[in-house]
């Protein structure tokens, strides 16, 4: 695919993105999920944004190999959208979030504890006072798990398909594994050349494809969820165009 057109699908989805935030349902929205709302599509843009110029280089060979991590919070931020404008219930929703945001921090505070047990005044004082201000946090991880793990997430929003399939997939690119070696060199007889590339537009589309796929279930989802019937026609007009 020509640097042009892969440039045009990104902009297409960039300018629906514009189009909402211009609606003044999404910019004055009274929903009590808004916040979170608001932090994922700027999580989700960025992302896509970064991918853009990712693949964009002329700096990097196979520059599309460093796209996978940022693909992988993609579909972790569409997870947690899908599932807030799909809530029955907005107050639980909130309380679960909430939940969410006190256990994570609780597990920073709980890891820089251990460190200080082992070596003492090691922390500094911002460190110190963090853990002093979340180590008691008291959270049921029970009534967050789900939030907390994406396999069981994606099984909620009924996207386990596209977790197994892609996510877990991606995970080998966000955590080392070393069978991903061979995306980073040529192989030749049962042995990997390293940083010798060799362009595979396949892979190139695939990757393309999940993130446009990703930016404009993100939009959809959102115009859904405010009603925002303009918004929802352009969107299924250009995923039509699209496939």
């Amino acid at each position: 695919m020509a640097t042009e057109e892969k440039m045009n699908l990104f902009d297409g989805v960039f300018s629906l993105y514009n189009d909402l935030q211009q609606e003044e349902k999404f910019k004055n929205s009274k929903e009590p999920v808004m916040n979170l709302i608001y932090h994922l599509v700027l999580k989700n843009m960025r992302s896509l944004k970064t991918m853009q110029i990712i693949m964009d280089s002329k700096e990097l060979k196979n520059s599309y190999l460093e796209t996978l991590p940022l693909l992988r919070i993609q579909m972790e931020t569409f997870f947690h959208l899908a599932y807030i404008t799909e809530h029955e219930n907005a107050d639980v929703c909130l309380n679960e979030y909430q939940k969410l945001q006190d256990f994570q921090l609780l597990r920073v505070a709980r890891n820089l504890k251990k460190l200080d047990e082992q070596k003492t005044n090691i922390l500094s004082n911002d460190e110190r006072e963090f853990m002093n201000l979340h180590k008691n946090k008291r959270v049921a991880k029970k009534d967050i798990e789900h939030l907390d793990k994406p396999w069981q997430l994606s099984n909620i929003i009924n996207k386990y398909e596209e977790y197994v399939r892609t996510y877990s997939v991606l995970s080998s690119y966000v955590h080392y594994n070393p069978s991903t070696r061979s995306a980073y060199g040529n192989s030749k007889e049962n042995n990997v050349i390293y940083n010798q590339f060799i362009y595979n537009e396949q892979e190139e589309s695939i990757i393309l494809r999940n993130a446009i796929q990703i930016g404009l279930s993100t939009i959809q989802s959102i115009s859904k969820f405010l009603d925002i019937e303009e918004i929802q026609e352009k969107t299924s007009k250009v995923f039509k165009e699209w496939e």
